[in-house]
């Protein structure tokens, strides 16, 4: 049995094959289809951008989110899920015999104008089933994997090294996507929730207190050799103080008043989006009075799980994508309201929204298991809304009974760095992927 390393080494070091796999299966860089409705063209990329990275934790089913409605496909996809498949009548049609769910609400509006840009199909070459291995993937992006995350890398080369500790923040838990090799993310999940300053130096992590402590200890030693640690525990406890006087000024001591309800506000407009705990709207809300208030980050990453649907997927994915419609389009409305010293944040801000891995085709006694190819989209006033990628051939399925992917996920990063972002993806992911045209 191969080790967890050997299989992501082996996995990944074929840049060769990785590329290959965004050139085939249809995954061209113009938009295949849109849908009816009136469009307005996108904005052109801001001067100040703002990444979102929105990972669907689990594995969103792409058949039942992104549906096939008509052609070759729809009779295998009701064949295959006898009690699962949507009917055409409960999706948005986008073309190429494909509907978007409408459990999404009102997001389907904002695909109507033509701000959403779906990404069918997307996966990797020899793609694991393994929550943990799958994700790990994703997060390094990289022909040769050294520990580090494609967002953490993007954060070394774009920001001062161990300075502007505000710049990169998540609102969710700390992964791998997130740790660069000199520095990470800062975790803010609230008003009052902060964690120490994500700074990675030669004598550890601060977000591990142990470095931090035996720094101190280290200062202290009366010998020749001591002190050293003192230096390194003095420039993180400035920076932890830099991070949190300037984050509370910014934030002030009340919270904003949104510009529209989000899900979990008493006066939603959708009575059963008013009740419970709904976290993708609350981190988006925070996204939101981050940048109203001026909080200088330019790559924010928020997590939104449940979607590991093998049981109840009938009752439970359509709740999920009508909260991820809900939110998205309340965060997306709210962004008008606010203007910044950099230009309207509506412009400014690009949503990057990913799963690990998608749902086997075949339908389980309650719900799906792990598949392969996935969806991905991205929401935005910059964007060209419409199709990039090929939609998995039912009819030709892996010895699993899985999807073969038609897009490298690397090809959708690459179009982020080069054109969102402004920064070079061959650097920060060791090769080159053909970019997708939504931007």
């Amino acid at each position: 049995m191969s080790t967890r390393r050997e299989f992501v080494q082996g996995l990944l070091a074929g840049g060769a094959l990785a590329t290959g796999l965004a050139c085939g299966g249809g995954g061209g860089a113009k938009s295949s289809s849109s849908p009816s409705g009136p469009q307005d063209p996108p904005t052109s990329v801001p001067t100040a951008p703002i990444l979102i990275s929105l990972k669907l934790d689990g594995g969103n089913d792409l058949l039942n989110t992104l549906v096939p409605i008509g052609g070759p496909n729809l009779a295998i996809y009701q064949q295959k899920r006898p009690r699962l498949a949507i009917p055409a009548a409960n999706t948005l049609d986008v073309g190429a015999s494909l509907g978007l769910n409408r459990a999404l609400g009102p997001l389907l509006n904002l695909a109507q104008a033509g701000r959403l840009a779906l990404i069918p199909g997307i996966g990797m070459p020899g793609a694991s089933l393994s929550h943990f291995t799958a994700s790990d993937l994703w997060d390094m992006g990289a022909v040769s994997p050294d520990g580090s995350g494609w967002l953490g890398r993007y954060a070394d080369l774009a920001f001062t090294p161990g300075g502007d500790p505000l710049r990169a923040i998540t609102t969710d838990q700390l992964t791998t996507a997130h740790i660069g090799r000199n520095r990470s993310f800062a975790v803010i999940g609230s008003r009052d929730g902060y964690r120490y300053p994500s700074t990675h130096s030669d004598w550890g992590s601060v977000d591990n207190p142990e470095p931090l402590r035996l720094g101190f200890t280290d200062g202290f030693q009366l010998t020749p050799a001591g002190g050293s640690g003192l230096n390194a525990a003095l420039a993180s406890g400035r920076l932890y103080d830099q991070a949190q006087t300037s984050f509370a000024q910014l934030l002030g001591p009340t919270a904003r008043t949104p510009s529209v309800p989000y899900p979990g506000d008493a006066n939603h407009p959708d009575q059963t989006m008013r009740d419970g705990w709904f976290p993708l709207a609350y981190q988006l809300k925070f996204i939101a009075e981050m940048i109203a208030k001026g909080v200088p980050c330019q790559a924010f990453a928020a997590g939104f799980g449940g979607f590991d649907t093998h049981g109840n997927q009938a009752q439970d994915h359509p709740q999920l994508l009508k909260e991820l419609g809900a939110s998205l389009a309340a965060f997306y409305t709210d962004l008008a309201s606010i203007n910044t010293p950099q230009g309207p944040a509506q412009e400014r801000v690009l949503l990057m929204g990913w799963s690990e891995f998608g749902r086997r085709v075949e339908q389980n006694q309650g719900g799906t298991d792990h598949g392969t190819a996935g969806l991905a989209f991205c929401l935005g006033r910059g964007v060209k809304g419409g199709l990039y990628s090929s939609y998995p051939n039912l009819a030709d399925l892996d010895d699993n009974g899985d999807m073969k992917p038609t897009l490298d996920f690397r090809s959708l990063y690459a179009t982020v760095l080069d054109r969102w972002l402004k920064v070079d993806s061959r650097t920060i992911l060791g090769g080159a992927y053909p970019p997708l045209g939504f931007l």
